[in-house]
């Protein structure tokens, strides 16, 4: 018995692209992912309720929605394969698949759909005020997530605080009397895990959204990126890890030298993540002027990029005048547009400008479908100032907090090894009944070199130290989002401070023990 789910995957071969509609199709196999369902189906009613401005027939409209490769386009495409294949109304369609789906949006979205639809209701209409609700909706659950990520970002914060304390009581203990090694390596080893909890639990109360395209082109910060990290990075980080160790060079410099080696391609990105920031604050209003004037003068949308004031367009003045070069030289206009969408970056702007160029393409009203998009575009890039609030100084937290803890790893392992050396100096310089009773005390047994206790404490400052190295930018690449790639930036500002602490603190650690001599 062929399964509907095989039916769906025939059917969606059988539309072509050939109507002026910019292609989707490079966004890849539909994933389904409940994260992205809300802000999956703000977009796409609201490319729904564009379309609509245009009288489309339900046919239609439902076809090119469902080509779509959101995590919603599945629903579509059932509602699609119902009416089509099988001759289903398509009121009864949105019903039956509507009864069927367990998630409880676009359960309701679809049965609403289907009361609209068999009983007259004007669908651009209901379209539109779906797509204004569903943008409340997805908007009110967005600030609530980013309430609860800033005060997950103080709980880490203290998390971090908590287990530099942990070190500082561990070694006052085994300064008391000897722990046994299982101890030492059962309390690493719960820091490791409780703070690698507090990162996973910031990513998941951390809004989810997807910031930089997925199109088989994207901006040129990127595909740089990309190149850097494969072909330069990745090479010379294997390289350089045996050299290091032939070389003895020591774990600091190690850890200096791979930083600077991953630190390019992070750079590249951090610089694009700006760029996008740029323009998705301004596609809104490019939207909503091209549309006005092309309501206005009555032409089409390619004249009316030519009318533009490129002054006025921020960020996007180049990419616009480039586009507008192409236009006038005669290159197909979807092409225009979906070349300009690939450079951008953004699937805020490739999102916003297919529901703008495609409400366009099938003869929609040029002014509501920009005040669409329009809409669209300002709400996702409001919502992304708020958590950009809590995000902004997160990094220079994250920055400190690591210095201190490596400061104080990396010293709290040099004093104790200073001492211990200066204690050796003392006890074979100094003879009597005094020095044999002090050697038989516990503290004096802590800095004897064969005791193996010097040895724990260096093991689990250095795993400590390691585990925060990499958790920390982990943390601040979750509360930010944004490209994975930005990950390795944080990753290579982390290996420098914790690479100089271990060379710097050394140093100093000794300069404060040199007026320990031995008696004469």
């Amino acid at each position: 018995m062929i399964s509907l789910k095989s039916l769906l995957k025939r059917n969606e071969k059988d539309s072509s692209n050939d109507n002026g509609l910019l292609d989707g199709s490079s966004n890849g196999h539909i994933k389904h992912n409940d994260d992205m369902l809300k802000a999956d189906l703000f977009c796409h009613l609201t490319y729904m309720s564009a379309l609509a401005t245009s009288d489309l027939p339900r046919s239609q409209l439902f076809e090119y929605a469902s080509r779509l490769g959101f995590t919603s386009s599945v629903y579509l495409r059932r509602v699609h394969f119902l009416a089509k294949k099988l001759n289903y109304d398509y009121s009864e369609a949105c019903r039956m698949v509507g009864e069927k789906t367990k998630e409880a949006e676009p359960k309701a979205i679809l049965l609403r759909m289907s009361g609209a639809m068999a009983s007259g209701e004007n669908e651009a209409l209901f379209l539109k005020r779906e797509a204004e609700v569903m943008g409340e909706t997805y908007g009110d659950e967005y600030e609530r997530q980013v309430s609860s990520l800033a005060k997950w970002t103080d709980a880490f914060t203290a998390l971090i605080i908590s287990a530099s304390l942990v070190v500082v009581i561990s070694v006052v203990s085994i300064l008391i009397f000897p722990m046994q090694p299982a101890f030492i390596a059962t309390l690493t080893f719960l820091m490791l895990i409780s703070t690698v909890l507090g990162v996973w639990v910031m990513y998941r109360s951390a809004p989810k959204e997807i910031k930089t395209h997925s199109l088989s082109e994207t901006s040129h910060a990127q595909e740089l990126a990309r190149k850097v990290l494969f072909y330069v990075t990745v090479p010379l980080a294997m390289l350089s890890i045996p050299v290091l160790f032939l070389m003895n060079a020591g774990l600091g410099w190690a850890i200096i030298v791979l930083g600077l080696i991953v630190a390019p391609p992070g750079i590249l990105i951090w610089w694009d993540d700006k760029k996008i920031d740029r323009n998705d604050a301004d596609i809104a209003g490019f939207i909503r002027s091209l549309g006005g004037i092309t309501k206005v003068i009555g032409t089409t949308v390619t004249e009316a990029v030519s009318r533009l004031d490129f002054g006025s367009l921020a960020s996007l003045k180049k990419p616009i005048i480039r586009m507008n070069n192409a236009l006038t030289f005669g290159i197909r206009p979807e092409l225009c547009w979906e070349k300009f969408v690939c450079e951008s970056g953004s699937e805020q702007v490739n999102r916003s400008i297919r529901i703008f160029w495609d409400g366009i393409a099938v003869g929609g009203d040029p002014n509501a479908v920009g005040n669409q998009s329009s809409m669209f575009a300002m709400k996702i890039s409001l919502l992304r100032g708020k958590r950009k609030a809590v995000s902004a100084g997160f990094l220079y937290l994250c920055a400190t907090m690591h210095a201190t803890m490596a400061l104080l790893l990396v010293g709290i392992y040099q004093i104790m090894w200073s001492f211990s050396q200066a204690m050796q100096t003392m006890k074979g310089a100094t003879t009597g009944q005094g020095m044999n009773a002090i050697s038989q005390l516990p503290t004096f047994a802590f800095f004897s070199n064969s005791s193996g206790q010097l040895q724990m404490l260096y093991m689990m400052s250095t795993a400590m130290l390691l585990m925060l190295t990499v958790v920390n930018p982990a943390a601040i690449k979750v509360v930010e989002g944004g490209h994975n790639y930005k990950f390795l930036l944080y990753l290579s500002i982390m290996m420098l401070i914790t690479g100089g602490a271990m060379i710097l603190v050394p140093g100093l650690v000794t300069g404060m023990f040199s007026s320990l001599k031995a008696p004469s």
